[in-house]
């Protein structure tokens, strides 16, 4: 492998705030993410935009980092976005059944036929 599994970038705007994730979100990555939702947070913005485009995977200890952040912009008065989530992503969040909490940014998946 040629860089890290996981990574997230930052766009700040006055009133806005963007985290782009790329990668694999499992345990490794979640201080990372952490820290940038964090400061993020630390600004007070009206809106902070998640874009899920480039996250391949997400486990768990990757979900429950984004549940806390949504229960930290709800908190504080912050509107949480989730945008691009992919196949893996979604299906995380509907299984979990917490795909309703992301909802504008999660696409509704057909049932899984066996």
């Amino acid at each position: 492998m040629t860089g890290p599994v996981f990574q997230v970038s930052t766009a700040l705007a006055a009133d806005a705030a963007g985290l782009r994730l790329v990668g694999a979100l499992d345990l490794d990555g979640t201080a990372q993410l952490r820290a940038a939702l964090a400061d993020c947070f630390a600004r007070r913005p009206d809106r902070v935009v998640l874009d899920l485009r480039g996250l391949r995977f997400c486990d768990c200890a990757g979900l429950n980092v984004l549940m806390e952040a949504k229960a930290t912009a709800d908190r504080i008065g912050t509107e949480l976005q989730v945008e691009g989530a992919r196949t893996q992503v979604a299906r995380l969040f509907a299984l979990t059944g917490v795909r309703d909490l992301f909802a504008g940014g999660v696409p509704r998946l057909p049932p899984r036929t066996v």
